[in-house]
C-alpha cells in the first residue's frame, strides 16, 4: 500500500512517540502530600487518607426497652481513601453489645452477617458514601431472636471557609471537601488508531488517523450508580490507501452499577446502554451509516500500592442499520486495557483498544476492525 512507504512510517512512530509523551508527562512532575491532619496508608504512599470520626447515636424509633450497642467512639470513623480522580470510603465502627453467650449472637447489616466475639466485641467495616446518614443493624440470637437497632451518624466535617478566611485553612481542607462531594469528571484524549475497512464487491480501505476522544462520569447515587458518556471522531488522517476520505463516529450513553461487595484494590462495574456508530466517506459507493444498538459493558480495575491502577473492560453491542431491528450476528465487539497515573492535581492514562463491527443485511457484508492507543486527562 503507498501509504505504508518508509517516510510514512517514521513519521507514524514520531507522532505515537508524542502522544506517549503526553499522557505520561503529568506523572513525571513531583507530587507533595496535602498538609492536613491525616492517617498516612502505608500501602499507598502516593496519597493519604482522610479520616472522619464518627459519632453514632440512638434514633427515636429504636425500641427503648432493647439494650443499646456501645460504640467506641474513639475509633469510629469514616476512612476516604484516594486514587487520582476517584476515592473509596469505609465506615469503621467498633462496639460491643451486654448479651449471654454474646459469641452466639450474629450481627447483620444489609444481609451481610458480622460476628460477635467472646466478649460481646463487634467490628464493622462497611462501604460509606455521602448520603449515609443512618445506621440499621439486626442482632440474631442463638434461639433465632431478632433485635433490631437504628442510629444516626455524626461525622466531625471539616468546615468549607468563606473565601475571606480562606488563608487561614491548612492547605488541603477545601480541596478535600470539594473531592468528597464531588460527583462529575470529564477526560478528554488523543489517540493513534490503525483502521481496516472491508464490504462486499468494495476494494479493502486502510488508514491511520487522529482520534478524538472524550468520556464523562457522573455519579448519580455514589458509591453505586454511574452514568457514561463516550464519543470519539477520527479527524486527522496520516495515511490512507484509497483517495478516499472516511472518517468514522462513535457515541456510548451507559448506566452502570458499582458492585460494593467487591473490595479495594478491585472494583468491578456493569454497565448497560445505547451504542452509535456513523461513517463519513467522501465516496458514496461504501460505507455504512446510522448503525446502533444496546451495548452490555462490563469493566474491571484494580488499584496499586503506589496510587495507580490498572483497568479493562468488555462490550458487546448488537447492532442494526438505520435504526432497524437488530440480531445478535451484526455486532459490534470491543475491548481494552488503561494504565491510570493519579498525580496530585489531575488523572493520566495511557489505554489500548481493539474493536471490531460485523454488519451484513444478506447481500452486503460489512466489516470495520480498529486498533488504538491514546492518551487522556481527567479534570
Amino acid at each position: 500500500m503507498d501509504w505504508a512507504n518508509r517516510g510514512f512510517a517514521k513519521f507514524g512512530f514520531r507522532a505515537l512517540g508524542l502522544l506517549l509523551t503526553l499522557g505520561f508527562a503529568g506523572s513525571l512532575s513531583p507530587s507533595h502530600a496535602e498538609d492536613i491532619t491525616v492517617s498516612e496508608n502505608p500501602e499507598n504512599t502516593h496519597k493519604p487518607d482522610r479520616v472522619i470520626q464518627v459519632t453514632v447515636e440512638s434514633e427515636k424509633r429504636q425500641e427503648k426497652t432493647l439494650k443499646k450497642i456501645v460504640w467506641d467512639h474513639t475509633v469510629n470513623k469514616v476512612i476516604t481513601h484516594y486514587f487520582g480522580s476517584s476515592s473509596e470510603s469505609t465506615l469503621v465502627l467498633r462496639g460491643q453489645i451486654g448479651r449471654e453467650s454474646p459469641a452466639k449472637w450474629h450481627v447483620i447489616w444489609n444481609e451481610k452477617s458480622f460476628d460477635v466475639g467472646s466478649a460481646g466485641q463487634i467490628s464493622l467495616e462497611l462501604p460509606f458514601h455521602e448520603g449515609m446518614k443512618t445506621l440499621e443493624l439486626a442482632l440474631v440470637g442463638p434461639g433465632g431472636e431478632v433485635e433490631y437497632h437504628f442510629y444516626r451518624l455524626h461525622l466531625e466535617m471539616p468546615q468549607v471557609p468563606s473565601l475571606a478566611s480562606a488563608d487561614e485553612v491548612p492547605p488541603g481542607e477545601i480541596e478535600f471537601n470539594k473531592k468528597l462531594n464531588r460527583r462529575f469528571f470529564i477526560s478528554p484524549g488523543l489517540g493513534l488508531s490503525s483502521i481496516h475497512f472491508t464490504q462486499t464487491s468494495v476494494d479493502p480501505y486502510s488508514s491511520i488517523v487522529m482520534t478524538a476522544k472524550v468520556s464523562a462520569n457522573y455519579f448519580l447515587t455514589p458509591p453505586k450508580w454511574d452514568l457514561g458518556f463516550t464519543g470519539f471522531f477520527n479527524f486527522v488522517s496520516l495515511g490512507k490507501s484509497a483517495s478516499a476520505d472516511v472518517r468514522f463516529l462513535g457515541l456510548n450513553l451507559r448506566l452502570g452499577y458499582i458492585f460494593p461487595e467487591i473490595k479495594s484494590p478491585w472494583r468491578l462495574s456493569l454497565y448497560g446502554g445505547w451504542y452509535y456508530s456513523t461513517m463519513f466517506a467522501s465516496d458514496s459507493s461504501f460505507g455504512y451509516k446510522n448503525i446502533s444498538g444496546p451495548q452490555l459493558f462490563p469493566t474491571l480495575r484494580r488499584n496499586l500500592n503506589n496510587g495507580h491502577a490498572f483497568a479493562y473492560y468488555f462490550k458487546f453491542s448488537p447492532i442494526s442499520n438505520n435504526f432497524g431491528l437488530f440480531s445478535l450476528s451484526n455486532n459490534e465487539l470491543a475491548t481494552g486495557i488503561s494504565y491510570v497515573i493519579p498525580t496530585q492535581k489531575r488523572t493520566y492514562s495511557v489505554s489500548f483498544d481493539y474493536a471490531r463491527i460485523y454488519f451484513s443485511d444478506g447481500e452486503v457484508d460489512i466489516g470495520s476492525r480498529s486498533i488504538s492507543i491514546g492518551g487522556s486527562v481527567t479534570f
